[in-house]
């Protein structure tokens, strides 16, 4: 488990050996907090455009009802969960939680041709980049099936990355998947969601990027 994986875990390149109770502390910390509001958010806005989209709601109950029978999911379930993964994938692409992100340059560079001196502070965003129509044609629209294994091979690498990339991807990233496709596929097997009527559902990029009102909904059981 993660927390063995912390306690086990040795400094190879400083040479100090496993982390102190401190450290082991601060990671476990930092794994839940960064790890609680990101996958609510991403939840919330799965939720949000399923409810403005029966037919996707409709494929991932047929999907759900064939695969888990009724029964709850497991780890070994989620290879098989296709598109409930899809789905997940494009409220991320949609809504990514952590919309910007920032890197510091090490070293003078020249990016497409733009010099960047060392020290600058780079911004890259998620949420901009996974609007562009080059890669995605009509990217406000919610279409689960733009996460086809073809469809994402003829996309290159950063045209998505709500989890950023490179040696600073987010640690959680294999983590937050798991999470998020059990709980979708756990609620979603049961329960429909309906918007509540003239509810003002308005982005707001905090840290994260939540909804300014909460996003409201009434709770059917499902038959």
């Amino acid at each position: 488990d993660v927390l063995s994986m912390l306690l086990l875990a040795q400094d190879t390149e400083g040479g100090s050996g496993g982390m102190t109770d401190l450290q082991v502390r601060d990671e476990a910390m930092t794994l839940f907090l960064a790890g609680h509001e990101t996958i609510t958010n991403t939840l919330t806005w799965s939720w949000y455009l399923l409810a403005q989209n029966p037919e996707a709601e409709k494929k991932l109950q047929e999907e759900l009802d064939s695969v888990l029978g009724g029964r709850l999911p497991t780890a070994e379930d989620i290879p098989r969960l296709t598109y409930t993964n899809k789905v997940l994938s494009e409220s991320m692409r949609i809504y990514p939680s952590a919309w910007t992100m920032a890197r510091q340059c090490v070293k003078d560079c020249e990016i497409g041709g733009y010099p960047i001196r060392a020290g600058s502070v780079l911004f890259m965003s998620p949420y901009v980049m996974h609007r562009n129509p080059k890669y995605y044609p009509d990217p406000e629209k919610f279409d689960p099936e733009r996460w086809t294994p073809e469809a994402k091979e003829s996309r290159p690498k950063f045209s998505y990355f709500p989890f950023g990339g490179g040696p600073r991807q987010c640690i959680g990233d294999g983590f937050a998947w798991m999470e998020a496709v059990l709980l979708l596929a756990t609620l979603a097997q049961k329960w429909t969601m309906e918007l509540v009527a003239d509810h003002p559902v308005v982005v707001q990029p905090n840290v994260t990027i939540r909804a300014k009102h909460g996003v409201k909904m009434i709770l059917h059981k499902r038959k």
